[in-house]
């Protein structure tokens, strides 16, 4: 995740603040669809992220595990379906998604990733495409 990141997607992402999002777990990445089916606006989100309420961890991408899937994701549920509140940015790249009732999405900065020559992965990204 980098600053690249952020300043590609900051116009969608605010546009998607104080809106409903569901959000669905494939392995360790999440998926968060914003509103309904006429939209197809998402949020598409690889590890490594934190999941927390208040400052207090509940999961993260590293505590995934096949074995224990579906236990995991019941970890995401208050994402299930929520509202997406704001979003904080950092100078290093991280973000901060704010969930309603004071749950966090935190994706830490990953330079690494970005440094090599030639690189176009995206941590992250959002899409808002209108059918």
């Amino acid at each position: 995740m980098s600053q690249r990141d952020i300043n590609r997607n900051r116009a969608t992402l605010k546009a998607f603040m104080g809106r409903l999002c569901f959000a669905t777990l494939a392995t360790n990445s999440i998926r968060l669809r914003i509103d309904d089916q006429i939209r197809r606006g998402y949020i598409w989100i690889d590890p490594p992220w934190v999941f927390s309420r208040e400052l207090q961890e509940i999961t993260s991408s590293n505590a995934y595990s096949e074995k224990s899937f579906r236990e995991w994701c019941k970890l995401c549920d208050p994402l299930r379906e929520t509202l997406l509140e704001n979003f904080n940015e950092e100078e290093n790249g991280s973000l901060t998604f704010i969930f309603r009732d004071g749950y966090r999405l935190f994706l830490p900065a990953d330079l690494e990733s970005y440094e090599q020559p030639g690189s176009d992965y995206d941590h992250w990204y959002a899409n808002d495409e209108t059918t």
